[in-house]
Order: structure tokens, then C-alpha cells, then sequence
């Protein structure tokens, strides 16, 4: 009987798994009108608001600010909100959970070096559990472009070729 030789794991190819571009951890929400007095802003109380928040329960967490309201709100004040959350949080966004996946995943994509990739046949693997998938397959395969000689998508065993560059780089 012949030896069953795999293939898959002795081939050049480079599978990424874009769980690995999602950051662990608390997700929390601000509603931002919570610290208006029945949707208006008073100076004044706001920034007592502000300064008396608990603002600590949000250390070890990623923080989404959202306002529900169509209100009409000073620039100064998302400035005062971000600067109390910037010192008491992991991150944060004005916007929807949405925003702050998007902008996290944005950061850890920029971050990775690409140059190990260059020339390479890379796969990104498919049927991944984490929100918002979508964004970081479209970020991820902008970087990827401009570098490798191949991309794929899915399982190294079943493929779906997405595009392979003309000139070996």
C-alpha cells in the first residue's frame, strides 16, 4: 500500500485565519444622552455629569458611544467624552458596535507586517464566527493584493481562487 502523503501540509501555502484579527474583550455601550438633562445640554451639568461618572467600570473594555437621539450637540462635548473614556478604557468609538469592531480591526491589520507574504500563495480561510467578518476580508485583501503572487479563499483542501498577479513579485 502506498504512503499517504498530505499535500496540503507540505505545500507552500499560507492560510490565514482572520480570527486572528479580532481583539478579545468587553464590548461596552455609552448612550450619550445619558448625560443630558431630557435631551438638552447644560454646560454645567454636563460636565458635573462627566466628571462624576464612574468611568472606571469601562478598564478593561472596548467602548461604543452612541446617540440615539437626533440631537444637536457641541463639537466640545464628544471631545470632553472622549477624553474622559481615553484614559479609562482599551478603546473607543462614536458610533455603533459596528464602528468599533471596524476601527479595532483596522489597527490590528496595520499593524501586521506583509513582507513575510510577499510572492506567496495565501488562502484566507473561510466560515469564521467573529462579527463582522465582511470588513476584514475586504481590509485584509488590500493589503494582501499589493504583495502576494496569489490569494485564495477557503480550506486549503477546496479553494476558491480570488486572483493570482500576472507578474511574480
Amino acid at each position: 500500500m502506498d504512503k499517504i502523503i498530505n499535500r496540503v501540509k507540505n505545500s507552500s501555502l499560507i492560510t490565514i485565519d482572520i480570527k486572528e484579527y479580532y481583539q478579545e474583550g468587553k464590548r461596552k455601550r455609552i448612550n450619550f444622552s445619558s448625560f443630558l438633562d431630557n435631551g438638552i445640554l447644560i454646560e454645567k451639568q454636563f460636565r458635573d455629569k462627566l466628571k462624576n461618572y464612574d468611568w472606571k467600570q469601562y478598564k478593561d473594555c472596548f467602548v461604543y458611544v452612541v446617540l440615539e437621539e437626533d440631537l444637536i450637540i457641541p463639537s466640545w462635548a464628544f471631545i470632553l467624552i472622549s477624553y474622559y473614556l481615553s484614559d479609562n478604557c482599551l478603546n473607543h468609538v462614536f458610533g455603533e458596535r459596528k464602528n468599533l469592531e471596524e476601527k479595532l480591526y483596522l489597527e490590528k491589520i496595520n499593524s501586521v507586517d506583509f513582507k513575510p507574504f510577499e510572492g506567496k500563495k495565501v488562502i484566507i480561510k473561510g466560515c469564521s464566527e467573529i462579527p463582522y467578518f465582511e470588513y476584514v476580508y475586504f481590509e485584509l485583501t488590500k493589503k494582501l493584493s499589493q504583495v502576494v503572487f496569489s490569494l485564495m479563499y477557503g480550506e486549503p483542501c477546496s479553494t476558491v481562487p480570488i486572483f493570482k498577479n500576472k507578474i511574480s513579485k
